[in-house]
């Protein structure tokens, strides 16, 4: 067994992520995962250095977490060991490309012990001679996005200057995930968190859940029905710019899409849509592996038939708000705020949009060894619906719309994402449209499409 190192409190996101591991045990959908493939000659041992390093310089990566005497949650920071880099077909046993997303999913399906860890894992895989997939997975309660990308690069530039026989030298973090959770609790008993929290109570006051109506049969198994979203080029510019003309972001107006799609699909003008924000204001935290993402909760006023523009105009305000009062946790301005609660519908915010940042581009390693970050399967996480986006330079977005599974029939998701991709191109031709003109597909439609018979 590893050594304890030393204890703290963990932080409120690492408490409520593991509520939430707790209360779903095994089906905990709050993994990270993601692959690179390896293409040209790969040394594993050297692979396998290049782990035991990142894990060295991330206390994060070598946390695990139990519950003091006094009923709070403690993060253990432990001594690192090596890796356990499971290795598939390197005997010469090749495996099929297209089974690559299920070993991903197999990876990161297999239950997570919080208090014992490892939290990381990691697997090599044989495409071909020539041709390897390393998949990793880490439980969201010590990572995030922003950290398997970082992860992802180190790994790429320390594998690069062990293989070429260098000692690698990459500077340590200015900061470990530990001395960040210190902080933040004690932030939060700031009057500045003081005042984040009026706001939130101010903001939140009566808002309503989405109420997103469920499908009367859906699959009660399997991978979580998803549906793809893609714009060209020329739509993504036009968006772009009529994002710039009204002073918002691009994000902005595919935020304000996606809640007027919601809005027409399920009858709402008042209620709230999630956005992830990365929680890394501070240079120094850039390059530190942890769970700093938080969940941002956006009140959508659809009221009056507002067109795409004005709907923008009122997106872009609370945004500007909500990024102004970003450091409180998600779970402290949910429950601190008076919201309306339901016997079937406790969450304030189903539904979720993220616009991912695109991919690292292939890069090379040694001679004629190349990385390429390859795309995760799509899946709805944590949310009942989850819209996501990526813009790659030349090509446009594209994405996908994914709902939970036991909760949307493949067809309503497909009709989703359908219906997301007409808005965007209406709002890439100027926004003029009022809501209720958009053409969504609600109502008697979707229940003949649900049963089979296409509207």
């Amino acid at each position: 067994m590893p050594r304890d190192l030393y204890v703290l409190p963990a932080s409120p996101g690492q408490e409520w992520m593991w509520l939430i591991h707790h209360m779903l045990r095994d089906a905990s959908p709050y993994v990270i995962a993601g692959m690179v493939r390896i293409r040209g000659p790969v040394d594993p041992g050297a692979l396998g250095r290049s782990l035991d390093l990142l894990v060295e310089r991330h206390e994060a990566l070598r946390t695990v977490f139990r519950m003091v005497p006094s009923g709070e949650l403690s993060q253990v920071v432990r001594q690192a060991e090596p890796v356990d880099l499971a290795r598939c077909g390197l005997d010469g046993t090749d495996t099929p490309g297209d089974q690559v997303p299920e070993l991903l999913r197999e990876l990161a399906a297999r239950p997570f012990d919080l208090s014992r860890g490892p939290l990381l894992r990691a697997s090599l895989t044989r495409l071909g001679p020539q041709d390897h997939v390393l998949a990793l997975a880490v439980h969201h309660i010590v990572s995030d996005g922003w950290s398997m990308r970082l992860m992802t690069s180190e790994l790429a530039e320390t594998y690069r200057r062990l293989a070429a026989g260098h000692v690698p030298d990459l500077p340590e973090p200015p900061l470990q995930y530990a001395d960040f959770a210190v902080w933040h609790r004690e932030w939060l008993t700031s009057e500045a968190a003081r005042e984040h929290l009026a706001y939130w109570r101010r903001q939140l006051d009566g808002a309503s859940p989405l109420r997103l109506p469920p499908d009367p049969a859906p699959p009660a198994a399997g991978p979580a029905p998803t549906a793809p979203v893609r714009l060209g080029p020329a739509t993504t510019v036009a968006l772009t710019e009529t994002a710039r003309r009204h002073g918002a972001s691009l994000f902005m107006l595919l935020l304000t899409a996606y809640a007027a799609t919601l809005a027409r699909f399920t009858g709402q003008r008042d209620f709230v849509v999630t956005v992830p924000v990365a929680g890394r204001s501070r240079e120094e935290l850039t390059r530190t592996v942890g769970l700093f993402v938080n969940t941002l909760p956006i009140r959508v006023d659809a009221s009056g038939n507002p067109t795409l523009l004005e709907l923008l105009r009122r997106v872009r305000l609370t945004c500007l708000e909500a990024y102004d009062h970003q450091e409180l946790p998600y779970e402290r301005m949910v429950r601190e705020a008076a919201w309306q609660r339901d016997r079937d519908n406790s969450r304030l915010g189903p539904a979720m949009f993220a616009l991912r940042v695109p991919l690292l581009a292939p890069r090379r390693l040694t001679g004629d060894t190349t990385v390429e970050v390859l795309e995760p399967p799509p899946a709805a996480g944590g949310m009942d619906l989850l819209a996501e986006l990526a813009e790659t330079p030349g090509e446009g977005l594209h994405g996908y719309v994914a709902g939970r599974t036991g909760t949307f029939h493949p067809d309503t998701v497909r009709l989703l994402a359908g219906s997301l991709t007409t808005v965007l191109t209406i709002a890439a031709t100027g926004g003029g449209v009022p809501l209720d003109e958009l053409p969504v597909t609600v109502g008697a439609a979707r229940r003949r499409s649900v049963r089979g018979g296409t509207p």
